[in-house]
């Protein structure tokens, strides 16, 4: 880190943390039957991750804000953004994920679990759409 600003190491922080959190989560609860193991393995994780974005700091550059776009699917007459669960979790993390209802590809994953993952975000499921395993969701 640059200067040690009190802004700098609360938003270094504020990171680390978001990325533990992120990884508890999608582990699950066999976290807790060696917390001790994946706490050290995450913070290797973390600190060879944050060294080779040191590495690879480009200074004096601006950047543009590219838009996102999610592909939109009709859902009774409704056209619903679908994410993937990593897009969504990446996105509520970050603060910028807005919206009410939506479908989540869950690619694989087991329903139940997804469903207990959203509901912890503040989300219930309200239908699965069992052809492309889709999970649409909404606000709680």
């Amino acid at each position: 880190m640059g200067e040690n600003s009190e802004d700098e190491i609360a938003n270094f922080i504020r990171r680390k943390s978001a990325y533990l959190e992120d990884r508890k989560r999608a582990l699950g609860t066999e976290y807790y039957s060696a917390k001790s193991f994946w706490d050290r393995m995450w913070d290797a994780e973390w600190d060879s991750l944050n060294e080779r974005m040191k590495e690879t700091e480009i200074k004096d550059i601006k950047m543009e804000l590219l838009p996102i776009e999610f592909p939109k699917l009709n859902y009774e007459g409704d056209f619903l953004n679908l994410y993937s669960f990593d897009d969504f979790s990446l996105l509520h993390n970050q603060g910028i994920f807005r919206e009410n209802k939506f479908l989540i590809d869950r690619r694989g994953r087991w329903t139940k679990k997804i469903v207990a993952e959203m509901k912890t975000y503040g989300y219930k499921h309200l239908k699965t759409i069992t052809k492309e395993k889709y999970l649409v969701m909404e606000m709680i």
